[in-house]
């Protein structure tokens, strides 16, 4: 089994570096890829592991780039990258951390407001502690404990944090919408950046933005040759979509790839379809020998 996007506390997962080896090699994952947003520190905590105890498998040099298109933003899975051509650019070394406590803080207050305004209840104190406290992830995580707003927020689609991130957050027809793309890349630089690094190019989780379009910007990619694949098999991909997404890719010359989208204990490692669909290595058949994997350097401290 495979699972070629997940994310560490060097963005938004809950886990180290090395947690994520010991659970990929428990899950006996044959094929890893760490891809925090706009953040590629998990590659510098590889060279502090002794990676060859801890982990059996191989490790694709990973990332997830964020862009604008339309108004709207959207993620870029680059694979098999170069880490020090990627880490000279821009969107690396502005970081995933591009916001600050201030910011989040205003942001989050007029989240409360638009509560307010709602009838939905919150902790009244709530507060962001630290740049990392992404204001609408601190505020959907506390309205969702409250059993008296289960029926309003059913009503509005808000199940989690991605539900509330994509749907309202990011949907400019929301009351909860923050404009958040006028520093965002747009998708030819993202895709090129990934390209100058000798990386693969791959569209995110398609149908997790919830976009009635999402095929015509998937054929605009396609048309204008800067995607190399999309992520077909993801852990919100049902069934139908995920077979869609193969297809699609078979009709088209498009590379396939997968991944779990792991930030918490709760998703399934290896796995799409909310644990229902298995990452087996053949979805990445066709490509994967054409990158490199990741190896420490010779200066490392656990180089072996």
């Amino acid at each position: 089994m495979i699972d070629l996007h997940i994310h560490t506390v060097n963005s938004d997962g809950d886990f180290t570096t090395k947690e994520i080896l010991e659970k990929a090699e428990l899950k006996k994952l044959k094929i890893i890829s760490i891809t925090d947003h706009n953040n590629i520190n998990a590659y510098r905590d590889l060279e502090e592991i002794d990676i060859f105890s801890t982990y059996s498998g191989k490790i694709i040099p990973g990332v997830e780039l964020e862009f604008c298109y339309q108004g709207r933003l959207f993620d870029m899975l680059g694979y098999g990258i170069d880490l020090d051509v990627m880490r000279k650019s821009e969107i690396i070394k502005r970081g995933f951390v591009h916001t600050t406590v201030d910011k989040e803080t205003s942001i989050l207050n007029h989240l409360k407001s638009i509560c307010d305004g709602l009838q939905i209840c919150y902790t009244q104190d709530l507060k962001i502690n630290s740049a990392h406290n992404m204001a609408n992830d601190v505020l959907l995580d506390d309205i969702i404990g409250y059993e008296e707003n289960k029926a309003i927020l059913d009503s509005l689609g808000i199940y989690d944090r991605s539900t509330f991130y994509r749907k309202h957050f990011c949907e400019p027809s929301s009351p909860f919408y923050i404009d958040n793309t006028q520093n965002a890349c747009d998708v030819y630089y993202v895709t090129s950046l990934i390209h100058k690094a000798g990386g693969k190019a791959f569209f995110a989780h398609p149908f997790v933005y919830g976009l009635d379009n999402i095929v015509s910007i998937i054929d605009t990619f396609r048309e204008e040759g800067i995607i190399d694949g999309i992520e077909c098999c993801h852990r919100k991909h049902n069934e139908e979509q995920i077979n869609f997404l193969l297809g699609y890719c078979d009709q088209y010359g498009l590379l396939k790839s997968g991944g779990s989208d792991f930030h918490i204990e709760k998703h399934c490692l290896g796995y799409a379809n909310r644990g229902k669909y298995a990452l087996t290595e053949e979805i990445i058949d066709d490509w994967v020998n054409d990158v490199p994997f990741f190896h420490p350097s010779s200066k490392s401290k656990k180089y072996k």
